[in-house]
């Protein structure tokens, strides 16, 4: 595949150097359509943040986010493997773009919107990764924090 085609899995960082919510929108960007366990391990982890019937909702909320970019999305999303540690392009502008929906920030939502369906469907999709991203904000702040890893260990990427 040549350059122009793949510019959106270019790796632009690690997954680890994302916030928890962040993190949360990319494990659902890669697992969704394609591994049933992630996805049922990241429905647990909503309904324990959540509660069954916000879960439930939440999740369908994801999946109308997915197919609006699927039918006005100016390309496909380019993803990682579900357990690759790397982040790509594509990865990160849907990390920022859930994480300044979560944060109230509908001006940058709708910019990073507009970079990944049609304009015209940008407020839409900015609309639907504000309410996920809330979402996963708050099972973020119920989830335990990371395990903290020391400094001394030092890891070779790839």
């Amino acid at each position: 595949m040549s350059g122009a085609h793949n510019r959106g899995a270019q790796r632009v960082g690690l997954l680890d150097d994302l916030g928890d919510v962040e993190r949360l929108a990319v494990r659902w960007l890669r697992s969704w359509d394609r591994d049933p366990v992630g996805i049922a391990h990241l429905e647990a982890t909503l309904t324990v943040g959540l509660g069954a019937d916000q879960a439930r909702n939440i999740k369908g909320v994801f999946e109308d986010l997915m197919e609006v970019g699927r039918q006005y999305g100016r390309r496909a999303l380019c993803r990682h493997g579900c357990h690759c540690r790397c982040l790509g392009a594509d990865e990160a502008v849907f990390a920022h773009l859930i994480e300044a929906g979560a944060c109230g920030e509908q001006e940058d939502a709708a910019l990073l919107a507009s970079l990944v369906v049609r304009p015209d469907m940008a407020m839409c999709f900015a609309g639907l990764a504000a309410e996920f991203g809330m979402a996963l904000n708050k099972v973020a702040r119920a989830a335990p924090a990371r395990p903290q890893v020391s400094t001394q260990v030092l890891a070779t990427v790839h």
